[in-house]
């Protein structure tokens, strides 16, 4: 048995700590804030005796990656999970003022029902043929990492780019599309042009297999929702179950200042108690950073300089997301759906608008709807510079615009999250790969979360995993 400092208790350094555990290490859990879950929180709301259930982060996850499904099951929880409703399993986009769905069967950037290509008012005849013509684009024939715009204008256009591909990248990863890694953020797609030449011609590759997985994704509309799960009673509530078996070993409002290699090879950690000002100092066979890379890098520099460099340089964005509860039946009917995206070309205040309460059941009062504004990201960096008030209602005038809501809201609240989401720069990946040689030099470090391999719950499971297999 091993004694193993986690620091960080967001869901990764949660799951990190949870598979310690499971293999019979004593784990301690550092966390700064005075709750657990990092960018994941969930409120629940009173409202006339029901209330909210408003998620502040994520408010799910995909399981066509297995680790965190493979996580609920671990922990017995499987009953504990739903899956999106039936009805108005859509996207919609912007375009001119008007929201569109998606065309069936694009999936981020697949074509993979051509009738709706040609069908969808999004494009214009020529950004159609041009999108059809995908499948004889010569494929890109080196290894060298480009932007998804560079990706996504080579293959398929720069009309469905605009129109398409840079609203549904900008929702997911609130990044810009010209400085986004195709290797680092939508590795699958460059398989599929490596492996098949096309996209299209990897789309028709996958139906001949005929398997649960394909025919999921011609019927997407902008994302597969059948392969999408969450907790009844929100993301806080599993993370909460995560942290069960730490007990009294999770550490909140302790900030770890300070981080030493000793002589002996163990790791000293100097904490700081924020609410009593106490310091003390612990001694640990092993660390888990379970940080933003730059808090990481931060506790490294006396460490190792280069390594701590390296983390430091992966750059971060700000967003912030105004949730609206509303009258239900206010919505435009054409306008229900489970989300909403708008062209960077459209000037809309908000990169996206989900629908969260006609996604998942039991998340608030009859006859309301709960909306949640994405605003800012690297996208749109300029709009934090306003005030909350400002947000809130900038938001619902968007509502408003959009989906033909009069009455003001019941409930509002703007949530901020300051460099919260890791940019995946063009390189992202060969930085990674830097970063990892140097950290095997460190025997008894481990580094893991969002900051490296994938921003998605699944990615952050599986960090936490193959962290947690080094102390093993």
């Amino acid at each position: 048995m091993k004694r193993i400092a986690v620091i960080g208790a967001g869901i990764t350094g949660l799951a990190t700590a949870w598979y310690l555990h499971r293999d019979g290490h004593e784990v301690h859990v550092f966390e700064a804030q005075d709750r657990i879950g990092g960018v994941i929180d969930t409120l629940v709301e009173p409202s006339s005796g029901e209330s909210y259930l408003i998620e502040c982060g994520a408010d799910n996850f995909a399981t066509l990656m297995p680790e965190a499904w493979d996580l609920v099951r671990q922990m017995g929880l499987e009953s504990e999970f739903i899956t999106p409703n039936q009805d108005y399993r859509i996207a919609q986009v912007v375009r001119r003022g008007r929201l569109y769905p998606i065309p069936n069967g694009f999936s981020l950037m697949q074509p993979t029902r051509m009738g709706s290509i040609l069908a969808t008012p999004i494009l214009s005849v020529a950004g159609k043929l041009r999108v059809l013509r995908e499948a004889f684009v010569p494929a890109k024939r080196d290894d060298q990492d480009e932007s998804v715009e560079s990706f996504a204008v080579r293959r398929l256009g720069r009309e469905c780019f605009e129109r398409l591909v840079e609203p549904i990248v900008g929702g997911i990863f609130t990044a810009r599309a010209d400085r986004l890694s195709m290797q680092a953020a939508m590795p699958q797609f460059v398989r599929m042009e490596r492996e098949h030449g096309s996209l299209i011609r990897a789309a028709f590759a996958k139906r001949r297999q005929q398997s649960a997985e394909n025919r999921s994704a011609r019927e997407a509309s902008g994302a597969r929702y059948d392969q999408f799960t969450a907790p009844k009673l929100g993301m806080k509530w599993w993370l909460g179950k995560l942290a069960e078996p730490l007990g009294d070993r999770l550490h909140l409002n302790h900030r770890v200042e300070l981080l030493e290699r000793h002589l002996e090879g163990d790791w000293g950690l100097q904490v700081v108690d924020r609410l009593s000002g106490a310091t003390r100092h612990e001694r640990f066979d092993g660390v888990c950073l379970a940080l933003p890379s730059y808090s990481a890098g931060g506790l490294l520099r006396n460490i190792d300089g280069v390594l701590a460099g390296g983390l430091e340089s992966i750059e971060y964005a700000s967003s912030a997301i105004a949730v609206l509860a509303l009258r239900r039946d206010e919505i435009r009917p054409e306008a229900l759906c489970f989300g909403s995206i708008a062209p960077t070309k459209e000037e809309r205040n908000c990169l996206a608008i989900s629908l969260s309460s006609e996604k998942y059941a039991g998340r608030c009062p009859q006859g309301t709807l709960i909306m949640r504004a994405f605003m800012g990201g690297a996208v749109r960096p300029q709009m934090l510079d306003r005030s909350d008030q400002e947000l809130i209602e900038l938001a619902f005038a968007e509502v408003q615009a959009l989906f033909g809501v009069r009455t003001k809201p019941h409930y509002q609240r703007l949530v901020r999250w300051e460099r919260a989401m890791p940019q995946y720069h063009v390189g992202h990946v060969q930085r990674v790969v830097r970063i990892r040689e140097l950290v095997a030099k460190h025997s008894g470090l481990a580094l893991a979360g969002n900051a490296y391999d994938g921003v998605g719950i699944p990615q952050c499971i599986r960090s936490a995993k193959q962290a947690a297999s080094k102390f093993s």
